[in-house]
């Protein structure tokens, strides 16, 4: 693949039509991006709703593949729609190309959570993000880190974040009206970031994910 400026990239949609709008027609191809989320969001679903329109393979270092698979089912996205695959921290560190390597042009690669990663020695992280930059890169997919806050801050989220070409952060705030659920681009390095966040409405299905109110 030749370099290209981000502007010029074809676009994977995220799925959220309020995000794609907002982005330029979606993610361009090749980056990285962190999605950093209260562990207790449902940040999942705004990562099944890549699986829409893109095909994706789901590295669960922590969900057994038929959890997955469930939750997806769950919200009526189609059984063998998505390539799930549990992979253990050290495995995909010490071997990246084994579980990232015969992609689709085109996927987005999910790697749900990447706390596992980020405790791991540096070198060996910062190896890691190379490795899985370069494979989108090469296929003109997206990869999406999972990056859920934690207590205390996990080790290498600044590392993450530093090499992330796209940073989303999903806030969520509740009041005597309900809950309401917004994600903030932080940073996108191939365009000006969205002046203000992005509703999104996580108890909708993935499949209409289009906004709050919309």
């Amino acid at each position: 693949m030749s370099e290209r400026d981000g502007a010029d990239r074809e676009r994977l949609a995220t799925g959220v039509d309020g995000l794609d709008e907002a982005l330029g027609g979606g993610l361009p191809a090749g980056d990285l991006v962190a999605l950093v989320a209260p562990p207790t969001s449902g940040a999942e679903r705004l990562l099944y709703a890549s699986a829409v329109g893109n095909p994706t393979r789901y590295l669960s270092t922590l969900r057994p593949p038929a959890e997955v698979r469930g939750a997806m089912a769950a919200v009526d996205l189609p059984e063998g729609a998505v390539d799930v695959r549990q992979v253990d921290g050290d495995g995909l560190l010490d071997d990246p190309a084994d579980h990232l390597s015969g992609l689709d042009a085109g996927s987005v690669v999910v790697v749900d959570p990447a706390t596992e990663l980020e405790r791991a020695g540096e070198d060996r992280y910062r190896s890691f993000l190379d490795d899985l930059k370069r494979h989108c890169r090469t296929t003109e997919s997206v990869a999406v880190l999972h990056c859920p806050r934690t207590t205390p801050r996990t080790l290498r989220r600044d590392l993450t974040l530093a090499r992330a070409d796209t940073t989303l952060v999903l806030h969520r705030e509740v009041d005597s009206e309900g809950s309401r659920s917004y994600l903030d681009v932080g940073k996108f390095r191939h365009g000006l970031p969205p002046a203000e966040p992005i509703p999104v409405d996580l108890r909708r299905s993935p499949t209409t994910l289009d906004g709050w109110g919309v």
